[in-house]
């Protein structure tokens, strides 16, 4: 063997035996190391993550599932803010489990999953004092869900609209979204 061939062979044998280069447990079944995995609630969050997490903070809180109607109709726009957005919103009747309470439940679910909560949570009432409209504001790494719950005559609804900042500010920019404003 060469100097070169030993001193590879020395090399490879010193890195086994001090378990330097990543030797050692974290090897998967291929040999390859491993990489840590990401903490479960990072990185950059994506119109599919936020589409779980309004699925999940709704069903988490016993409220109604996102109107099916609604959804549809979301999908068929052809607003260039529809990039940066997704949508819930359910429609309920007066005797229905859709109330105040339910949006108290879905912004402690929010702040729960580390939402914060950046508008204080606004409550309008009748003249007889129930609650008929509540919005608040959440954000969290560039997104931002506005919640708002209605009280109608014959109705109630709840939405909650997430949507990406940046996506917002470009689609502004371009010109696409004077009606946001």
């Amino acid at each position: 063997m060469n100097r070169v061939g030993w001193a590879a062979a020395v090399a490879a044998a010193l890195i086994g035996v001090t378990g330097c280069g990543g030797g050692g447990n974290d090897r998967g079944e291929n040999g390859v190391s491993a990489a840590a995995p990401r903490p479960e609630d990072s990185g950059p969050i994506t119109k599919a993550k936020m589409r779980l997490v309004l699925d999940s903070v709704t069903k988490d809180t016993g409220a109604l599932p996102n109107d099916p109607k609604w959804a549809a109709s979301l999908a068929d726009s052809s607003s260039p803010l529809g990039a940066c957005f997704v949508d819930y919103k359910s429609f309920g009747t007066a005797a229905s489990t859709l109330d105040v309470h339910r949006t108290n439940a879905l912004a402690e679910a929010l702040t729960g999953r580390g939402w914060a909560e950046t508008k204080k949570r606004a409550e309008r009432k009748a003249p007889d004092g129930s609650v008929v409209a509540v919005e608040a504001v959440f954000k969290k790494r560039g997104w931002t869900i506005v919640m708002n719950y209605r009280l109608g005559a014959h109705d109630r609804t709840l939405s909650l609209g997430g949507f990406e900042d940046a996506c917002v500010k470009k689609v502004q920019a371009a010109g696409g979204a004077e009606a946001f404003n």
